[in-house]
């Protein structure tokens, strides 16, 4: 009786206990998940200097702006908001990538005026990386298309190495979007330098 019964638990659980434990593992690492979507979705038609160029000022911007909030759970808010900006901007004729620099400058001046609930240094420090990854990528989008793939490229590998100290720190972001963010943006930055590349005149 006991062994028919734990051969029909192991029947049981064989393949869709597998199934659930993948299952499992992937709703744990949703994160993971949802930056492997998104690299998909923004490499699907080949991979794109300027596309990641704007994709890791965005970022940059949503960094500052929780750390000028001060509130890590903001960063996913920060994100739609600043994803939504874009979008609208696109739509009436303003430059996108303006809207973001306007964006981030108005978040530096807001955590810096702030009194109480911030960490002014969080905040220089954002400043820098914002100012810093805005640079490299708006030269990338007035570059030549060859200095342009590794400008992005740059920016990209740059911004998920950035995304893995404040992982570890866990400061100023929550760890998931630091998580989804790294695979995004590390996946750009790969798929500009093996696809991008093989493209360019010699």
């Amino acid at each position: 009786m006991n062994n028919t019964t734990n051969l029909d638990t192991h029947a049981h659980h064989h393949p869709s206990g597998r199934a659930a434990a993948v299952g499992h593992h992937l709703l744990a690492r949703w994160p993971s998940v949802l930056g492997l979507l998104a690299l998909i979705a923004n490499i699907a038609s080949g991979a794109d200097p300027h596309v990641t160029a704007m994709i890791i000022m965005l970022a940059a911007m949503c960094y500052l702006a929780a750390a000028a909030v001060g509130s890590r759970r903001s960063v996913w808010v920060m994100v739609v908001v600043a994803s939504v900006a874009v979008v609208l901007a696109r739509l009436t004729g303003l430059d996108p990538t303006a809207t973001l620099l306007v964006m981030g400058a108005g978040f530096a001046i807001f955590g810096f005026l702030r009194g109480t609930g911030v960490d002014r240094r969080e905040v220089g420090v954002q400043v820098l990386g914002f100012v810093g990854f805005s640079a490299i990528a708006l030269t990338a989008m007035m570059s030549s298309p060859a200095l342009a793939v590794y400008l992005a490229a740059v920016a990209a590998i740059g911004h998920a190495i950035w995304d893995v100290i404040h992982f570890v720190r866990d400061k100023v972001v929550s760890r998931s979007l630091t998580e989804a963010c790294f695979v995004l943006d590390l996946g750009l930055g790969v798929a500009l330098l093996l696809i991008t590349s093989t493209a360019l005149p010699l």
